[in-house]
C-alpha cells in the first residue's frame, strides 16, 4: 500500500526504497491516519456498516458494469452496453440508500 500511495503522490520521484525521508514521511502519515481513526470511530460496527454497503456493490454491480462499458476487446454489444448502464445506475441507487440508511441509524441512535 505504501509504495502505491508514493506513485500516486510523487509519479515523478525516485523509487520510494531510495528515499528514507519520504518513507518515513508516509509510513507516519498513515499510521497517523489509522490512529486519528481509530480514535474517532467509537464503535467498529459503523466501520463496517459504510465499507459493507460500499464494497459489496461496487464488487457486484459497479465493476462488472464499468468492465463491459469500457469493452477493451471491443465484443460487448449495444445491448450489453445498456444493461451495464442500468446495471451502474441501480447499484448506485441501491447503494445511496443503504448509505442513508446508515447515517439515520447512525443519527438517531437504532442499530437494527
Amino acid at each position: 500500500m505504501l509504495n502505491q500511495l508514493h506513485q500516486f503522490l510523487f509519479p515523478n520521484k525516485t523509487l520510494l526504497a531510495k528515499d528514507n525521508t519520504r518513507f518515513w514521511s508516509l509510513t507516519l502519515a498513515i499510521l497517523a491516519f489509522c490512529y486519528l481513526a481509530a480514535i474517532a470511530i467509537p464503535n467498529i460496527w459503523y466501520f463496517f456498516q459504510f465499507m459493507g454497503s460500499t464494497s459489496a456493490v461496487s464488487l457486484a454491480f459497479i465493476f462488472p458494469g464499468a468492465i463491459a462499458l469500457r469493452d477493451a476487446w471491443g465484443i460487448s454489444t449495444a445491448r450489453d452496453r445498456i444493461l451495464a448502464a442500468v446495471m451502474i445506475v441501480l447499484a448506485v441507487v441501491t447503494s445511496t440508500i443503504a448509505i442513508s440508511s446508515n447515517i439515520y441509524s447512525l443519527i438517531t441512535g437504532n442499530q437494527s
